[in-house]
C-alpha cells in the first residue's frame, strides 16, 4: 500500500515537469517558425521561470517562522494534550503551495497533513488542536517538515523543523505480562521444569524424618538406599524478599518499526512492574542509559517512577553484547533471584 502511494506521488511530482518540458519545446518551435516580439517574450519567460521560481522558494524558506507549543514535555501514551502551531510569513512576498507534515506517532484531532496553505506578506496563522502520541519512549513529536512549491508545482523545497518537540511519552500499564508472570514466579518458587530432579543438592532437598502419613512421593529414596533411614524432602517452596529484573534494550530501528518495537518493550516492562507493585513485591529493575541504572519498585509510586525512567532515551552505543554483559554482571551482584526481559522477545525469563 505504501509503495503504491509513493509511486502515485512520484507520478504527480513529475507531471508538471513533463508539461513544462513540452511547453518549452513548443515555444522553441514557435519562435523558430514565427519570430516576432510575442514569440520571443513567451520563449524567454518560459526559460527564465525555473531560476526565478527557485530563488523565490529560497526566499520564502528563509522568511517562514514556525513555533510549536505543548503544555507538558512528559505525557502519557494515548492521552490528548493541547497543541498550538504558529506559522508566520515574515517576508514581503506572498507564499502559496505550503504543505505540513507531522512526525510518525503524532496524532492530531484535526489533521493538517496534506492541506495546501497560502500566506499574504507579513501574515501569521495560528492552529490550535489536540495532539496525542501513539508510541511510548523518548522521541521527537509534532511538526516534522514543511514543503514549498511554486505556483505551477514545477519544483519543491523542504524545510526541516530545527526546533522539534522532544517528549517523554510514558507507557501504558496493561495485563500483557500476566501469563508470563505466573510462569516465571512458579519457576522461581518451585524451580524451572526439568531441573528439580537433577539438582538434588540445591534448595528443596532439606530433609526431615519420615512420619506416618507423609506422602510417599516426598521420600528421599537415594538417602534411604545409602543409610537405610526413611527421610522426606521438605516442600520445595521459596520466598524471596526481593527480585531483580534486567531490561535488555536493543539499538532502535529506523522509522515506525523501531518506535513500535520500543513501545511494546516498554509496555511489557511496566506491566510486569505494575503486577509486582500491586502484590507489594520489591523488585530491582536494571537497565542501561549511558550506564547501568537501577530503579526499585515497591509500590505503585515506584512503578510510576520506573515509567518515567524508562521513557527517557536508551543510549546504546557500541556493542550491544557488551551492554548485555554489564547488565548481567550487575544482576549477579544483587544477591537475589534474577529475571530478564529482552526487547523484541518481550518475555519474562530466568537468567
Amino acid at each position: 500500500m505504501r509503495a503504491e502511494r509513493r509511486k502515485g506521488k512520484n507520478r504527480r511530482r513529475w507531471l508538471p515537469r513533463i508539461i513544462y518540458m513540452l511547453f518549452l519545446i513548443a515555444t522553441i518551435v514557435y519562435v523558430s517558425n514565427r519570430g516576432g516580439a510575442f514569440s520571443y517574450a513567451l520563449f524567454y519567460a518560459t526559460v527564465i521561470y525555473p531560476p526565478l521560481a527557485w530563488l523565490h522558494l529560497l526566499y520564502v524558506r528563509a522568511k517562514i517562522r514556525v513555533s510549536q507549543e505543548l503544555p507538558y514535555r512528559e505525557v502519557r501514551k494515548g492521552t490528548e494534550e493541547t497543541y498550538r502551531l504558529t506559522i508566520e510569513n515574515s517576508g514581503w512576498l506572498p507564499v502559496s503551495g505550503i504543505r505540513l507534515f507531522h512526525r510518525t506517532g503524532t496524532v492530531l484531532r484535526e489533521d493538517m497533513a496534506g492541506e495546501v496553505l497560502s500566506f499574504f506578506p507579513k501574515e501569521k496563522k495560528v492552529f490550535s488542536t489536540w495532539m496525542s502520541f501513539s508510541y511510548a519512549g523518548s522521541h521527537e513529536a509534532g511538526l516534522d517538515r514543511i514543503t514549498f512549491r511554486d505556483g505551477f508545482g514545477l519544483m519543491e523545497i523542504t524545510m526541516r523543523i530545527s526546533n522539534p518537540l522532544r517528549l517523554q511519552v510514558l507507557p501504558l500499564v496493561t495485563s500483557v505480562a500476566a501469563e508470563d508472570m505466573e510462569r516465571a514466579t512458579w519457576d522461581l518458587t518451585h524451580g524451572a521444569p526439568g531441573r528439580q530432579k537433577d539438582q538434588e543438592n540445591t534448595l528443596g532437598v532439606d530433609l526431615m524424618r519420615y512420619n506416618p502419613g507423609d506422602p510417599l512421593k516426598r521420600i528421599h529414596w537415594k538417602n534411604y538406599a545409602r543409610s537405610g533411614e526413611l527421610m522426606v524432602r521438605l516442600p520445595e517452596e521459596k520466598e524471596y524478599r526481593m527480585l531483580v529484573i534486567a531490561l535488555f534494550a536493543c539499538p532502535s530501528e529506523e522509522g515506525e518499526e523501531g518506535l513500535i518495537q520500543r513501545d511494546r518493550f516498554l509496555e511489557y516492562a511496566v506491566s510486569v512492574a505494575g503486577i509486582f507493585a500491586e502484590q507489594r513485591q520489591p523488585v530491582q529493575f536494571l537497565f542501561f542509559q549511558g550506564e547501568v541504572r537501577q530503579q526499585l519498585v515497591e509500590d505503585l509510586e515506584g512503578m510510576q517512577e520506573l515509567c518515567r525512567a524508562l521513557s527517557r532515551e536508551f543510549i546504546l552505543r557500541g556493542n550491544p553484547s557488551a551492554v548485555e554483559a554489564r547488565l548481567t554482571e550487575a544482576a549477579g551482584q544483587q544477591d537475589a533471584p534474577a529475571l530478564y526481559i529482552r526487547e523484541g522477545e518481550n518475555r519474562l525469563c530466568p537468567m
